[in-house]
């Protein structure tokens, strides 16, 4: 519970809004270096082995039902963004039919290096339960040094497995690639694609401030969430969340307000909604501040803007 906590997250968060949530690269190096003894070599393989396709959501039912491994792994290169801002990969075929995916991401410490072996191992976990069989690279490199064993990575991927090489990458035969994906539905696939095309378009046209007015938005019913657990949600520190907003012409005080008083205004249109509902709905502990602060947003009173 203290590993999750330090996170952001509880051992009872639910798991749709948790995968929502962004988190800031070094905490997540810092959480897997706590998680993993100095001598546990096997974390980043147990992770891969309880890693579901469905954790993905749409993204893991398109590589589900794509036509072959090849075509599930250009997918993932294309979409995983949607899920991990500092996860970029590259996949290069060959005139043979080989292809080599690459993952440019620095391991200059020990949770980065556990970070990439988490996700070049997924890679091979994810691609054999969309395949319906155990799916073995050609070989396998780490950029990073050769840890004490290396007896997790040689029996998780299969084949040999390299260190402090020039690249952190998954080498796959054509015959391999070739495997038809278990599920694979060309009707379903294109729909998938379509949708995620349009997240990845939605994701691109997002401002930070629109990210961050939605996070408070989507945190009020909770309390009036800190500037500290916002910038956990987005994925960075409390110094970059303020410099950044500022950039865009903004503060976090003021897309705070921004996001109450809209709250507000909405909840307000329902008559459902008592008036005490509304002022907890947007973070007040009392219906008296939630008044006096609706009276400064608007120079009404909540009663009276209901009724207008």
């Amino acid at each position: 519970m203290e590993l999750l906590a330090s996170i952001g997250l509880t051992a009872d968060v639910d798991p749709m809004r948790a995968s929502q949530e962004e988190v800031a690269a070094e905490d997540y190096y810092d959480f897997l270096e706590r998680a993993a003894l100095p001598d546990d070599h096997g974390l980043p393989y147990r992770y891969a082995d309880e890693l579901r396709l469905d954790d993905f959501s749409a993204l893991g039912l398109s590589l589900k039902t794509a036509q072959t491994l090849r075509d599930a792994l250009r997918r993932l290169v294309r979409y995983i963004l949607l899920l991990s801002d500092t996860l970029e990969y590259d996949l290069v075929d060959r005139h043979d039919g080989v292809a080599t995916l690459t993952l440019t991401r620095p391991a200059s410490r020990r949770g980065a290096r556990l970070a990439n072996e988490c996700a070049l191992a997924a890679v091979v976990g994810v691609m054999s339960e969309a395949s319906g069989s155990r799916v073995v690279p050609r070989a396998v490199s780490f950029t990073h040094p050769r840890p004490a064993s290396i007896a997790e990575a040689h029996s998780w991927f299969g084949c040999p497995v390299t260190y402090e090489g020039r690249r952190n990458a998954l080498e796959f035969d054509a015959a391999t690639l070739a495997v038809p994906a278990r599920l694979a539905d060309q009707g379903l696939s294109s729909f998938l694609l379509a949708h995620l095309e349009q997240l990845r378009s939605e994701q691109a046209e997002r401002t930070l401030v629109d990210v961050v007015h939605a996070s408070i938005t989507d945190l009020l019913p909770d309390g009036l969430p800190t500037k500290s657990v916002i910038a956990r949600r987005v994925g960075m520190s409390e110094r970059t969340l303020h410099r950044r907003l500022a950039a865009e012409g903004e503060t976090f005080q003021s897309l705070t307000t921004r996001a109450r008083r809209e709250a507000a205004e909405a909840l307000l249109t329902d008559s459902r909604h008592s008036l005490a509902e509304v002022a907890f709905l947007v973070g007040f502990s009392d219906q008296s501040s939630f008044q006096r602060a609706f009276r400064g947003w608007t120079g009404q009173t909540p009663r009276s803007f209901r009724c207008a």
